[in-house]
């Protein structure tokens, strides 16, 4: 199981926001998040659950929160960002760690949990 910190630039780059799981074997996404989580510090997908007092993501709503954080398959040139990223074959895992899990639209990255 790998386990990464789910952290904010604009907030406090040392607290854990949430974690996100991944089940290398089952090749399954989950998310946890802690009791002192702030909703508004929260990613949305995140604060949703939160709010209904869940602190468990379910696998299917991590997963579409992983694809929200990473280049679509069906992306016109995934061809070439497949190349500029050394890989051989889509893969989500792999795609949203080589980019610390960042996208555009939001300060949220992943650090690894050791």
């Amino acid at each position: 199981m790998k386990r990464y910190a789910i952290k904010n630039d604009q907030i406090d780059r040392n607290k854990i926001l949430s974690v996100l799981n991944y089940d290398e074997e089952k090749k399954e996404f989950t998310i946890d998040i802690p009791e002192y989580a702030v909703s508004n510090e929260l990613p949305f997908v995140m604060a949703s659950f939160w709010k209904r007092g869940l602190c468990k993501v379910s696998p299917e709503w991590s997963m579409r929160w992983v694809q929200s954080r990473i280049v679509p398959p069906s992306r016109q040139n995934i061809g070439q960002i497949l190349r500029a990223n050394g890989m051989k074959r889509y893969d989500e895992y792999a795609l949203l760690v080589k980019n610390q899990g960042r996208c555009c639209q939001d300060e949220f990255y992943l650090e690894e949990i050791q």
